[in-house]
């Protein structure tokens, strides 16, 4: 029994300790066009297929210890690839990465982690991060709901059918003058992840959507397609 006790705390540290599989999004293409690995150990994966508007495929590093994010394209002054910690709480299950441009920096980047495991963050739900100064009410339909400042994830999951959804967005101090409206498609089998930034042309108005879907159709799919072993090659 103490040898079985033994057993199951040595596999519950390891599980624990082991490196994530991890998913990048880009904030814009200039940082897709990066030269970036991710770091854990001895494990050194490059990171490729980022785009400002998709995440990427999962990179599965081994080893133990903190994940590394390496710009191989800034070096050190002793020629060194700079590097930088992604803290990854343990609680973090599934994380994305989501790499934004910072100057004061020295890898260039700023590093936001969410938990981007589906059973928290459901199919057919949205997903709100507030990138202005000021608390914010979404509301689609007839569900609305506070969106903090400090980049906190909020969902909403209205359910039902694939339809048309009106979608608008005021200041949570006077939500009777809408900052944002659209109508939106509510579909079960995509979820959607909304920051809310503010907006750059003043022609559409103080707020914009930066929206990234996830389709999980196609997501299993690619899955699929990724887990079957390479054709052997005829001598």
């Amino acid at each position: 029994m103490m040898r079985r006790c033994l057993a199951l705390l040595v596999l519950g540290h390891a599980l624990a300790s082991a490196a994530p599989a991890i998913r990048v999004l880009a904030w814009d293409q200039e940082v897709a066009a990066r030269e970036l690995a991710l770091v854990c150990g001895e494990s050194v994966v490059p990171v490729t297929g980022m785009h400002s508007e998709k995440r990427t495929a999962t990179f599965r590093l081994k080893g133990d210890g903190p994940v590394l994010l390496r710009a191989l394209d800034k070096k050190t002054a002793e020629g060194k690839p700079v590097e930088r910690a992604c803290a990854i709480p343990a609680t973090v299950t599934r994380p994305l990465l989501v790499l934004m441009p910072d100057k004061t920096d020295p890898t260039g980047l700023r590093v936001f982690v969410f938990n981007d495991d589906p059973a928290g963050f459901r199919w057919g739900s949205y997903r709100f991060l507030n990138a202005t100064p000021k608390e914010l009410v979404v509301q689609l339909e007839e569900k609305a709901i506070k969106v903090p400042t400090g980049w906190k994830a909020v969902d909403l999951d209205l359910g039902g059918e694939t339809r048309g959804v009106g979608a608008r967005v005021a200041l949570a101090e006077s939500i009777e003058k809408p900052l944002y409206s659209a109508v939106w498609e509510y579909d079960t089998g995509i979820r959607i992840l909304c920051f809310i930034v503010p907006g750059t042309d003043p022609r559409l108005g103080p707020v914009n959507m930066k929206a990234i879907p996830e389709d999980k159709r196609t997501l299993e799919l690619e899955e699929k397609a990724a887990a079957k072993p390479a054709a052997a090659t005829q001598p």
